[in-house]
């Protein structure tokens, strides 16, 4: 059964004639009758009965025109929705939270987007940066924002850079280290050190080995915390000297003092990743709000 076997019908249901059906669809009348005796013989009932005044729905007719009506306008409203998607305004995204990193932007920008694109249905994930890319292969997210892409995968998706952060080093309130102004490495060689759990950001945890190493220092890591509100509560409770991105200053930490590092430090990527291949109007729609906050933030 084709939906214009469908519109001919409704058209004749509605206005009672197939004279003014026809002039209604813009066709001939001989082709609304033709139509209408096609349908008739598919599903082997009769729809209309005629009389020389006008044409009236059987009982079967008007059953049928119910359904008819609702196949009709969910047909109709299946092709505004395809259309609203095509250019953005309209299906669903879902974009990964990354904790801190995305702390300081995202919210404005998600409000942005649903305040343009009101008909997008819009979900957020938080993932830690290591789950990012793999809710994004398996397709549990649309969109992440993570620290860095293992090469091994690096083809199945696309990413771009949004700003680089420093590490910084963030200590106890009393701290003798907080009378500096910039905290050398080698001032960090006997102190106990609190690392963020390699297994949830590795980009993060290797980087700042690796800045010991080219300092010639072998880290005292004395704990590897989960999250980064722990590593601060650890920090404010004396159990060591942290060493976190810069964003992890605006979690709530009352009695912790934060230091920038001297010298070459660590520079931290942050980035947004989706798969490769896969960008349609409303994932682009988001991304340009991202681009465009991307200067904001590299300023």
């Amino acid at each position: 059964m084709e939906l214009r076997h469908l519109r001919y019908f409704c058209a004749v249901a509605e206005h009672k004639s197939f004279t003014q059906a026809a002039r209604h669809l813009n066709v001939s009348q001989s082709g609304v009758s033709r139509q209408i005796r096609d349908l008739e013989r598919e599903i082997g009932v009769k729809l209309f009965r005629r009389n020389q005044r006008e044409v009236v729905l059987t009982a079967e007719g008007i059953l049928f025109w119910d359904e008819a009506r609702e196949i009709l306008a969910r047909a109709d409203r299946a092709v505004e929705l395809v259309s609203q998607s095509s250019k953005g305004n309209a299906g669903k995204l879902t974009v990964g939270l990354c904790g801190p990193v995305t702390a300081s932007f995202l919210p404005s920008l998600i409000q942005k987007f649903r305040t343009q694109f009101p008909g997008v249905m819009l979900s957020l994930r938080e993932r830690v940066p290591s789950e990012q890319v793999e809710a994004l292969i398996n397709r549990e997210i649309d969109l992440g924002f993570t620290r860095g892409v293992a090469g091994e995968i690096k083809h199945l998706v696309n990413q771009e850079l949004l700003f680089r952060e420093p590490v910084v080093v963030a200590m106890p309130a009393d701290h003798p280290l907080t009378k500096e102004s910039m905290i050398p490495v080698a001032a960090l060689a006997s102190s106990r050190l609190l690392l963020y759990g390699r297994e949830g950001a590795s980009e993060v945890f290797d980087g700042i080995v690796a800045m010991f190493k080219r300092a010639r220092i072998s880290p005292r890591i004395a704990d590897t915390p989960r999250s980064w509100q722990t590593l601060l509560t650890m920090v404010e409770a004396g159990e060591g000297v942290g060493l976190v991105p810069k964003c992890v200053q605006q979690l709530r930490a009352n009695e912790v003092a934060f230091r920038p590092l001297s010298g070459r430090g660590c520079l931290l990527d942050a980035i947004v990743v989706w798969r490769r291949g896969e960008v349609n109007a409303t994932l682009e729609q988001f991304l340009t709000l991202v681009r465009k906050k991307r200067g904001e933030l590299r300023r």
